[in-house]
């Protein structure tokens, strides 16, 4: 049986956001630990995601921890902005900077703390190398771009791999894994060695009973 914290991280990338008022306090009550913005640029990933001016409007209105995933290139440009717009942990990823201990330095003298992920594709060994300053390492477990998509089992092999690295070297950093997420697959990624379950769909598709949602999450 695990001993670690599970944490719920929900991912508003479909959320409606004209209807903020009405699922911003079902996350409260359901006691999300985290709400993630997923931003992107149209160049790293084809797509584009939140509106960056939005995780500004909606802090003042809950005081959950807000983390922004940034699937853009050049994101040492993003840095100073989302430190004033409240966000309180910044990812990148590995592939789209040439200094990545530098960028981890940049997030975290802003007041943030740092994320480092892989994508789908990527093998978790690229970011071994930052595991000890970074505060999160995000697994995904879809193409990162778009949300509602299929969660790949191939995911499960890199959390381990990266629980035993972290282990081995006594980091402090926490293994979030993004894509896919429901009840069935929570329970696999937790007992790989997860820590943060990042759920969208799982909780949006229902929005009515997100609370009921996050609770089939915790059970994992």
């Amino acid at each position: 049986m695990h001993q670690r914290k599970i944490e719920v991280a929900a991912s508003v990338l479909n959320a409606d956001f004209s209807k903020w008022q009405e699922w911003l306090p079902q996350l409260e009550k359901a006691k999300v630990e985290r709400i993630q913005f997923d931003i992107m640029d149209g160049k790293y990933v084809p797509n584009t995601g939140i509106n960056k001016k939005t995780i500004a409007e909606l802090r003042p209105h809950t005081k959950l921890f807000f983390e922004s995933h940034l699937m853009v290139e050049k994101p040492e440009g993003y840095v100073k902005e989302f430190a004033e717009n409240g966000t309180g942990l910044l990812l990148f990823h590995v592939e789209t900077t040439k200094k990545p201990i530098e960028l981890i330095g940049s997030i975290q003298a802003s007041g943030m703390k740092a994320g480092i992920a892989v994508n789908n594709r990527t093998p978790a060994e690229k970011i071994f190398p930052y595991l000890e300053k970074v505060d999160l390492a995000l697994v995904m477990s879809v193409e990162a771009g778009s949300g509602g998509q299929k969660f790949n089992p191939a995911a499960l092999e890199k959390i381990k791999a990266l629980r035993q690295e972290i282990e081995m070297g006594g980091f402090g950093c926490k293994i979030e894994v993004d894509g896919g997420i429901n009840a069935e697959t929570a329970g696999q990624c937790v007992a790989a060695g997860a820590d943060v379950l990042v759920a969208g769909t799982f909780l949006f598709i229902h929005p009515k009973v997100i609370f009921e949602a996050v609770k089939g999450l915790r059970k994992a």
